[in-house]
């Protein structure tokens, strides 16, 4: 029986949609509040003023600041992301280029450190207060307050310079001396994306943690786990399937605000690694004035974490069936 009703749910649609809305007005003032206009590195000091109004006609610039807003709403809305003047190429090639990498990256990392997290939570919020469940938050705090630029770094420099074990660059290997195969591509991938990962996941998993362990530790006096220990029911049991399960919940929120940070993160990552995803292009859409890019790279991030955070409320009714949105609706 679903515990989410239809009227409720068409709700947050809406309301998702409202969002994305203002979302992309804010892009589309805040871009073009920036000095200058991405047309200034094709205009050179010999054009004629005919010659310059060309250009601006030719990517809608001369029209009206009000013109130009409707038509990027109504293009957004139609997928019409319209062409780079950087890479000289329609944006939306770019993007299906750019963004499956990284989501490849950061959602590896994602998996991997909602998984750790989580479960380090869940023994450190059972054995609350003990030698250690200290010992270990604490290391983990001081891994939290280093920055994942550093670390990359630092892993940069033991495993790729020093060791010689991993690749630091690249997505493929530049110059194969192999023939390329399903089989040699998925293993080129996984052996050029271990490092990234591995820095990433080294701090990763703290922020999920420290979510799960104080909620844990709420859960633990509980009617329904001292139900469950009456039953006799075997520790693990009652850690996992009872307590652990209803503890998940603030992780479930946490875990789309992780997510923003995590992709605004690609930023800085993806320069260190030279990683051939979207923090690249963002870098260089913001310093060229690239508006058609930089708007619909924001635009898909801002996307991606409305639609996450419109699934988390689907995510909390199978996590606690105490959860019924809408229903009295």
């Amino acid at each position: 029986m679903t515990r989410i009703s239809g009227k409720y749910l068409a709700k947050r649609i809406v309301v998702s949609y409202l969002t994305l809305l203002v979302i992309m007005s804010l892009l589309f003032v805040l871009l073009r509040s920036m000095p200058g206009s991405f047309i200034t590195s094709m205009i050179s000091s010999g054009m004629t003023a005919e010659q310059i109004e060309r250009i601006r006609e030719t990517w809608g610039l001369n029209e009206p600041l009000w013109k130009q807003y409707v038509q990027f709403m109504i293009n957004y809305q139609t997928g019409n992301f319209g062409r780079s003047p950087t890479y000289n190429a329609q944006v939306w090639d770019l993007i299906v280029r750019r963004m499956p990498r990284t989501l490849v990256l950061f959602g590896s990392t994602f998996i991997i450190g909602f998984i750790i997290g989580p479960l380090v939570g869940m023994y450190l919020g059972w054995w609350r207060g003990s030698t250690k469940d200290k010992s270990i938050f604490s290391t983990s705090l001081l891994l939290y307050s280093m920055p994942s630029f550093w670390i990359s770094w630092l892993f940069i420099w033991v495993i790729n310079y020093e060791l010689d074990w991993l690749p630091s660059a690249y997505m493929f290997t530049q110059f194969p001396e192999f023939e390329w195969t399903a089989f040699t591509v998925m293993r080129d991938v996984l052996y050029h994306i271990a490092l990234p990962v591995m820095s990433l996941t080294f701090i990763g998993w703290v922020g999920s943690m420290l979510i799960m362990r104080p909620t844990m530790n709420q859960v633990t006096d509980e009617g329904y786990v001292f139900l469950a220990r009456a039953k006799g029911l075997s520790e693990r049991t009652v850690m996992v399937k009872h307590a652990a399960r209803n503890a998940l919940i603030p992780v479930a929120t946490g875990a789309v605000v992780s997510l923003a940070f995590l992709i605004d993160g690609s930023v800085i990552i993806e320069n260190v690694f030279n990683w051939p995803g979207m923090g690249q292009i963002i870098v260089s859409a913001v310093l060229n004035r690239d508006f058609p890019v930089a708007q619909a790279v924001f635009f898909m991030l801002a996307l991606l974490i409305v639609v996450m955070r419109l699934l988390t409320d689907v995510v909390y009714t199978y996590l606690d069936p105490r959860i019924k949105f809408g229903e009295g609706e």
